[in-house]
């Protein structure tokens, strides 16, 4: 997927945040939100560009969104750097003085600020994250209800995004369930779903959520989708699983899981999460000598790098397998 201009500027400034040896230049991540807007037309002199207030404003009139109005201002400049540092501006000055100018690039450019204020926990309430949402799904619906595919028009609208909205939905709503908002989560979760790609993440949410009115239901659905997993693994999607079944899952169902996840397993710190579940799951069944079992193995294996690569002729792999094979 391509992004587009601005969540690519975005994305940029986020990948920084989490490794501060990437190579850019200052005008590829400031935070122009941060900047007045004196100092946003003082940027324009700098690039040779004379432009005030009442200027932007009329250049506008006949332009759409801020990607029109910089290709009708800018189309003459041939080098990119400058055309996107002209760009960002444009953005900028758009979304803060036309504001009843709504386009997707700004609507998903707030979106991006409302995801990553929450994430950092500096959003002082939820609401306004939940409005952008609810309006998402207004977008998404809109575009469904005149025909286009849902999957495409979902990712079409990701293109806007710096933040992958997907894994962000699964997350917002898993952290509403924690939170036993039942009700909001569920509401999430029929409202994007027709959205999504990879479906048995989202039904994962649903049978935590079927969990709480059924438990045995529950375990039928998870039965399906261990049987989807069985054709196509997910590593990641498994262990969240095998963790959500340590308080509520059959037994068999558990057991049968372990051992399709088992040969997924990668890294010695792969191991050991599934060690920790599994050793958990145990204990809360009392069996004492299962859990000890276990946590010998991890305590042989508390030396080890945790991105060193599992030996599957490993003897205590094989003491794992026999062991769930026994219980």
């Amino acid at each position: 997927m391509k992004l587009q201009t601005k969540a690519l500027y975005n994305l940029l400034r986020l990948n920084l945040i989490e490794d501060d040896s990437i190579q850019c230049e200052p005008w590829q991540i400031e935070d122009l939100r941060e900047v007045s807007t004196d100092e946003l037309l003082q940027k324009f002199s700098a690039l040779g560009v004379f432009l005030d207030k009442e200027q932007f404003i009329i250049y506008s009139d006949n332009c759409d969104t801020p990607e029109d109005l910089a290709e009708f201002l800018f189309a003459d400049y041939k080098d990119p750097k400058i055309h996107d540092q002209l760009y960002l501006l444009v953005f900028e000055l758009w979304r803060r003085l036309l504001p009843e100018k709504q386009s997707l690039s700004i609507f998903c450019d707030e979106l991006d600020h409302l995801i990553f204020a929450y994430d950092r926990g500096k959003l002082e309430s939820d609401e306004p994250l939940q409005d952008g949402l609810a309006n998402l799904e207004e977008i998404l619906d809109e575009n469904a209800d005149i025909g286009a595919e849902p999957t495409d028009v979902f990712q079409s609208l990701c293109e806007y995004c710096a933040h992958d909205i997907e894994s962000f939905l699964y997350d917002f709503i898993s952290e509403q369930i924690d939170a036993h908002n039942e009700l909001y989560a569920s509401e999430l979760l029929e409202g994007f779903y027709p959205y999504m790609t990879d479906l048995r993440w989202f039904d994962f949410l649903r049978t935590r959520l079927l969990s709480y009115q059924d438990i045995a239901e529950a375990n039928h659905v998870i039965s399906h989708l261990m049987n989807e997993l069985g054709q196509h693994p997910d590593l990641d999607l498994q262990i969240e699983v095998l963790r959500f079944m340590v308080n509520t899952g059959d037994r068999g169902l558990f057991v049968q899981l372990v051992h399709q996840t088992l040969p997924l397993l990668k890294t010695e710190e792969d191991f050991l999460e599934l060690l920790e579940i599994v050793a958990d799951y145990y204990r809360r069944l009392d069996q004492e000598e299962v859990e000890e079992s276990i946590q010998k193995i991890m305590e042989r294996r508390g030396h080890r790098e945790p991105l060193q690569e599992l030996d599957f002729s490993d003897p205590d792999l094989i003491a794992f397998n026999n062991l769930m094979k026994r219980t």
